[in-house]
């Protein structure tokens, strides 16, 4: 009994904020994401804290939505900015065709792709895949609609993403104090705040670190104007973000992810080079130029730096016929890959990797792996098409093109200050798929919840929120 009592308190306080105000409920949600941590069961069924949150910040949302209290789009309304304004199911002119023509059918889709992949899964597996299917699929897009719903003006969108900003914050501040006081909890003794693997704290912080640090490289790229924000001048704001930065990007060091930090880098690099090609002013390019030289000397001679003096972890980065963190990439890869031909269709079946590395890697690959067990593929796009087949991974991709397609489309209506805001946060995105390359980005409670916020913050954007 004394397990619920936390869970219950923590839903009777949310209550209340829900009733005094739902809007706030769900713009704060992305503050608690790492609340999945605590995790107790209702008539045997696992039940993750900030599902609860989500789900009684969804009532009143969809409460409204049933009872009729929403806008609907006006007849004859054609433009840009409204192409997403509404939901394609409530738009009376031509609704089949909005929703073709909309994110909601490749979401559908993936819904979809997910639910076949809990349905094939051998009979022994089936609490296992239904548990993910409720996890890291339908309450995750629960969050992506109420907060595509609710999300009307800049306020709104800079609460939801600065709240996430705050969640990764504290979680590096944890980090941070393992570090310094040696109380680590993983077997390797790396830096991962409350988490089992120091890899999720890298990939939860990291798009936030991305975020903040674009913020602060667009004081000094544009004028104060089109970047400031909280009322803050350009170099108030520089020290604030600044501590920020500092704080997520010394526990992404100790994390010591190498596809986090290489991610990050990358990202920002591809931020400078956008905004280098883009810049109409001439001093603006030569900084940037200047910037990018810099950067790329630094990288160059970080890295001869490390080679010569022979560390063993850059040995690592480099060994493929040793039992390195490369060379076990490279053999869930090789699994992974001759599972998706072996099953191209419908896939293997959600949660199915773990099993099936167990059972067959030896098979599949001809000799012993390093490595027995593996939770997951260690690439986003591999473990997509495994766990809902063809039709998701299709799905899924379809969803990450009409995101930018829609941000392209209205990008040139927006303010000058919307236009940064806009960049920073496609920038969080593009992190994302870039670290997926060798990390699973999407298949965890925390991450797929920071996955969907993205986008439906991209949408909102992209579609109804109030542009000047």
């Amino acid at each position: 009994m004394t397990d619920y009592i936390l869970p219950l308190a923590v839903c009777l306080i949310w209550s209340v904020v829900v009733y005094k105000s739902a809007k706030i409920s769900v713009l704060l949600l992305s503050l608690f994401f790492p609340l999945y941590l605590i995790r107790f069961n209702i008539a045997s069924i696992p039940v993750y804290l900030i599902e609860l949150l989500v789900l009684i910040s969804a009532v009143p949302v969809f409460y409204k939505l049933f009872a009729g209290h929403h806008e609907i789009l006006e007849k004859g309304t054609v433009s840009k900015l409204l192409y997403l304004a509404k939901s394609p199911f409530l738009v009376k002119k031509k609704p089949f065709r909005e929703f073709l023509g909309s994110p909601f059918l490749p979401i559908t889709l993936f819904i979809f792709a997910a639910l076949i992949g809990s349905i094939i899964v051998p009979s022994d597996s089936y609490k296992h895949a239904l548990g993910i299917l409720k996890s890291w699929i339908l309450i995750p897009i629960i969050y992506f609609f109420i907060l595509y719903r609710t999300v009307k003006t800049k306020e709104d969108l800079q609460l939801v993403i600065y709240s996430y900003v705050g969640s990764a914050f504290v979680l590096s501040l944890i980090g941070m104090f393992q570090a310094v006081s040696g109380q680590y909890i993983t077997v390797d003794s790396r830096v991962s705040g409350p988490f089992s693997s120091a890899n999720y704290l890298a990939m939860y912080i990291a798009p936030a670190l991305v975020f903040v640090s674009v913020r602060i490289l667009q004081t000094f790229v544009h004028r104060a104007f089109e970047s400031a924000s909280f009322r803050f001048g350009s170099f108030e704001r520089r020290i604030f973000l600044s501590g920020i930065v500092s704080i997520l990007f010394v526990a992404l060091i100790l994390s010591q992810s190498y596809g986090g930090v290489v991610g990050v880098f990358v990202t920002i690099f591809a931020y400078i080079i956008y905004e280098r090609f883009k810049a109409k002013n001439k001093d603006t390019k030569g900084f940037l130029t200047k910037l990018i030289v810099f950067i790329t000397v630094v990288v160059v001679l970080g890295t001869t730096l490390v080679a010569i003096l022979n560390v063993e972890k850059f040995q690592n980065l480099i060994k493929v016929n040793e039992h390195t963190s490369i060379a076990t990439r490279l053999e869930i890869w090789q699994v992974g890959a001759s599972l998706i031909k072996e099953h191209p269709i419908l896939g293997i079946g959600l949660g199915e990797y773990e099993k099936e590395y167990k059972n067959r890697a030896s098979e599949l690959l001809g000799h012993e792996p390093y490595e027995m067990q593996r939770l997951h593929s260690h690439n986003l796009y591999m473990e997509t098409w495994l766990n809902t087949g063809i039709t998701g991974f299709v799905a899924f991709l379809w969803l990450l093109v009409l995101t930018f397609i829609h941000i392209r489309k209205t990008f040139a209506l927006f303010s000058a200050e919307m236009r940064q805001i806009t960049v920073a946060v496609s920038m969080m995105l593009i992190y994302i798929l870039l670290h997926g390359l060798v990390d699973v980005q999407f298949w965890k409670n925390d991450l797929a919840f920071l996955f969907w916020m993205i986008i439906a913050v991209m949408l909102v954007l992209a579609g109804k929120l109030k542009h000047s």
